[in-house]
C-alpha cells in the first residue's frame, strides 16, 4: 500500500487484500443507471457482448419513455484488432435519423486498450449529425470502481451546453436531483429561493434540457462529490463560478460559504440559520473534547472520505488507514491539507471483509467510519455514511457529529471506551 502523499490517481490505490470476487462494480454499470435517468438523454454503449448484456440488467429496454434511444454497439472479432471506427460512425449516424436528441457513448474496456481515438471519431461525424454527441471513456483497467460512471457522466454533460446570456437570479444545485423530497432539504436551499433566485435542480432525475439550459445561471452550487467536475468544466468554459458546499464540515467554514454566497447576491442572511448554526457549534465542541487522540479508520460506504478526513483530523483525531472508493480531481487539494495537518495515512480499497478484518484489527483503531459486516464488528464503528447525500450545512455537520458521539456513549456505557486494542503495528 501507499501512503496518502504518494497517491495521485486511482492508480495508486491498492487493494488491502486480494479478491478477485467481489471485487468492484463496473463504472459502466452506474453510466448505464444514469443515463437512463436523464430524460431526453440517449445513449450508445460499445463494449464486448458481455459488457452490452450486463448493462441491460440496469437499463432494460433499448427505448425510453420519451423517445430515447439506448442502444448497445458489441464488438466483432475484426473490430477488437483492428477499431470499430467505420461502425460507430455508422451507429451515430442511424440514431440521428432515428431521432436522438442527444447522444452519451459510453465507452468500455477494449476501445481503450486497442487506443481507438473516440474523440477523433466524434468530431468527425458531428458536423453531420442534428443530435449532440458526448462520450465518457470507463475501461474498468482505468476507473476501478464505480464513482467514475457518475462523476464522469455528469462532466461530459458539459460538452451538450452552449454559453447563454447569464441570468442574475439563476442559480444551479448540482447534485439533487428535482422533486427529491425524500432526501431532506438542506434549509439553504429554500432560504435562497425565498430571496427571489431561481433554483435549478442537476443531477441524474433531471432533464436533457435542464442541463442545456443550465449555463444560463451566475452561480453553481455543489452538493455532491459526483458534481464537482462538472461544475468546474462549467466554470473554465462558461466563467460560471461555484461553491462547492458538500465538502464543508466545519462551522467555521460553512459561515464563511454562507457569507459568500450572500455578498455575491447581496443577501441579508438575518437569523435564517442561527439555531442551526448554535447547535452544530455546540455539538462540534462537544465532538472536539470527546474525539481528541483517539484513531480512526474509514471503511466502504462513505461518499465524501477525505474531506470528511480534514474534518475528523481538525477535531484531534489521528487518521491510520483511509479507504478511498475514488480519487477526485480535486482530492489532491484535500490530500495536501491532511498532510499539512501533520498525518499521512496509508490509502488501500477494502473488497474483502474475510481477509481485511485481521489486518484492521491490528491497527488497532478506536474507531471505524463506513461499513463493516455485522459479524465482524469487534472494531467500534459509526455505521455507513451515504445517507447525508445531497445535505449539506449545519444540520448535516449535527447529524452527522450526533451520530458519532452516540456511538461514543453506546461504547461508554459498555466500557469499551479509550483504545479498544491497545497500540498498533503495521
Amino acid at each position: 500500500m501507499k501512503r496518502l502523499s504518494a497517491v495521485k490517481s486511482n492508480t495508486g490505490i491498492k487493494f488491502l487484500t486480494p479478491a478477485v470476487s467481489p471485487g468492484n462494480h463496473c463504472p459502466m454499470r452506474i453510466a448505464s443507471v444514469n443515463v437512463k435517468n436523464i430524460r431526453g438523454l440517449s445513449s450508445l454503449l460499445v463494449g464486448m457482448p458481455e459488457c452490452t448484456t450486463h448493462s441491460r440488467l440496469f437499463n432494460p429496454r433499448p427505448e425510453g419513455p420519451q423517445g430515447e434511444l439506448h442502444w448497445l454497439y458489441v464488438l466483432d472479432a475484426q473490430e477488437v484488432v483492428f477499431g470499430c471506427r467505420n461502425g460507430l460512425i455508422a451507429a451515430l449516424r442511424t440514431m440521428d435519423k432515428a431521432g436522438a436528441k442527444a447522444i452519451l457513448l459510453i465507452v468500455t474496456c477494449v476501445p481503450e486498450l486497442i487506443g481507438e481515438d473516440i474523440q477523433a471519431i466524434v468530431r468527425e461525424v458531428q458536423p453531420e449529425l442534428s443530435a449532440r454527441v458526448t462520450f465518457v471513456l470507463l475501461g474498468q483497467f482505468k476507473n476501478i470502481s464505480y464513482p467514475p460512471g457518475s462523476w464522469k457522466t455528469m462532466e461530459a454533460m458539459g460538452t451538450l451546453m452552449a454559453a447563454k446570456t447569464p441570468d442574475s437570479s439563476r442559480v444551479n444545485v448540482l447534485g439533487r436531483a428535482p422533486g427529491e423530497e425524500h432526501i431532506p432539504l438542506p434549509s439553504l436551499l429554500p432560504a435562497l429561493a425565498g430571496q427571489g433566485l431561481e433554483l435549478r435542480y442537476l443531477a441524474p432525475g433531471a432533464s436533457l434540457e435542464d442541463f442545456q439550459s443550465a449555463s444560463d445561471a451566475v452561480l453553481n452550487l455543489v452538493v455532491s462529490p459526483f458534481m464537482q467536475p462538472l461544475a468546474a468544466r462549467m466554470e473554465r468554459e462558461f466563467g460560471i463560478p461555484y461553491i462547492a458546499l458538500h465538502t464543508l464540515y466545519a462551522v467555521e467554514s460553512i459561515d464563511k460559504a454562507y457569507a459568500a454566497l450572500a455578498e455575491h447576491f447581496g443577501l441579508a442572511w438575518g437569523d435564517a440559520f442561527a439555531q442551526e448554526r448554535q447547535e452544530a457549534l455546540a455539538w462540534q465542541n462537544q465532538a472536539a473534547a470527546r474525539l481528541k487522540g483517539l484513531r480512526y479508520i474509514f471503511c466502504p460506504r462513505i461518499d465524501i472520505p477525505l474531506p470528511l478526513a480534514v474534518y475528523l483530523t481538525g477535531l484531534g483525531m489521528e487518521p491510520l488507514l483511509l479507504h478511498l472508493e475514488e480519487y477526485y480531481p480535486e482530492d489532491r487539494d484535500y490530500a495536501r491539507e491532511l498532510n499539512s495537518l501533520g498525518h499521512n495515512p496509508w490509502v488501500c480499497r477494502m473488497v474483502n471483509a474475510q481477509a481485511d478484518l485481521p489486518v484492521l484489527k491490528k491497527l488497532a483503531p478506536d474507531l471505524c467510519f463506513g461499513y463493516l459486516p455485522a459479524a465482524h464488528q469487534p472494531i467500534p464503528c459509526v455505521p455507513e455514511l451515504l445517507d447525508f447525500y445531497g445535505q449539506v450545512g449545519y444540520a448535516r455537520t449535527s447529524h452527522l457529529l450526533k451520530r458519532i458521539l452516540g456511538v461514543m456513549n453506546e461504547m461508554d456505557a459498555a466500557g469499551k471506551g479509550g483504545t479498544a486494542y491497545g497500540s498498533a503495528s503495521f
